[in-house]
């Protein structure tokens, strides 16, 4: 119940860090959760988008731009789960040791300055002009007397919430509550704040199934290539950290055949591309996981709210998700 709850605000928030619309992060979380969850070698493993992997998805032009970018970022995703199931066929996971920790603390040092820098028009309100994520911070810094105050204090309210409540017995619920809150306060003074139905309709219901894009495979090689790399080496982390309950510690390569799977049910229902999560599998293992259920059960909690709330989900604030991106890059 803890990583469903979690998950929504989490799972927004990781569409808009790849740029496309907010529900096809959530529908990732939610559906990457559950393929995945009966097929891993680990019993703790939750896939769902990772920060990483969304800077690398803000970056495939094809999933942003043309005839049909939706359906191009759900191919994406099926691309990405054959790629990784086939490294896990092909047994691979024993490759990953020769990736150095230098070069992993230099990706990962650089996949969270970039979570940082590419929330900070939402954060403040101002949409910043320049080539790229450097450009507009200090395109930013030049123009302080155009953020907007409002947009601002919700930010930065989330994030104070986020680093006081996580303190309380309240842990990882911390999240959804500052979300909420911060939410709540635009809704309950009116405030002129970008809300995620502004960018994106919010339905209440769950998807339907979707066909691929065929026609887009050839650009998404590459991306999906990087995105099954990028995946791998962070759920390789969680392989190597998080024993199963009897002691013994999973096979990376089934790891990577069950995230293959999940982004072959993410991309199958309108979700982004997934991998091991980290900081998902620390927490539902944190908040007393013991089995495999507990991801399935975070995806039924996951449905229920999108179900029942899927007109709240629309009215979170865009500098809540902010606020919260911007504390999982700095930590990361």
């Amino acid at each position: 119940v803890v990583l469903g709850g979690q998950s929504v605000p989490d799972g927004l928030a990781g569409g808009l860090l790849a740029g496309v619309n907010p529900i096809y992060g959530l529908y990732g979380y939610l559906f990457g959760m559950v393929g995945a969850a009966f097929v891993t070698g680990s019993q703790f493993m939750t896939v769902q988008a990772t920060g990483a992997m969304a800077a690398v998805v803000s970056d495939v032009d094809a999933v942003h731009q043309g005839d049909d970018p939706e359906r191009a970022l759900f191919t994406l995703a099926l691309l990405t789960g054959v790629v990784m199931i086939v490294a896990g066929v092909l047994k691979l996971g024993s490759i990953l040791r020769f990736v150095s920790n230098a070069v992993m603390v230099g990706f990962i040092s650089g996949v969270g300055i970039n979570i940082v820098l590419g929330q900070l028009d939402a954060l403040t309100g101002y949409e910043a002009n320049g080539s790229n994520r450097l450009a507009k911070a200090l395109d930013l810094l030049l123009h302080l007397s155009q953020i907007d105050l409002a947009t601002l204090f919700v930010g930065v309210v989330t994030i104070v919430l986020i680093l006081t409540l996580e303190r309380t017995r309240l842990g990882a619920l911390s999240l959804v509550v500052a979300v909420v809150v911060g939410s709540a306060i635009v809704v309950i003074f009116d405030a002129d704040v970008a809300q995620v139905d502004d960018i994106a309709s919010i339905p209440e219901g769950l998807p339907a199934p979707e066909l691929p894009l065929f026609s887009a495979v050839p650009s998404l090689i590459i991306p999906a290539l990087s995105l099954a790399f990028v995946g791998l080496v962070q759920g390789a982390g969680i392989t190597a950290n998080f024993p199963n309950a009897d002691g013994s510690y999973p096979d990376a390569s089934r790891d990577f055949v069950g995230q293959g799977v999940g982004n072959l049910v993410s991309g199958t229902f309108q979700g982004m591309p997934v991998g091991g999560s980290m900081s998902a599998t620390s927490i539902v293992t944190t908040a007393g996981s013991r089995t495999r259920a507990a991801q399935l059960i975070a995806g039924i909690v996951m449905a229920v709210i999108v179900v029942a709330f899927g007109s709240a989900v629309g009215e979170t604030a865009m500098p809540a998700l902010a606020g919260l991106l911007i504390v999982v890059g700095v930590r990361t």
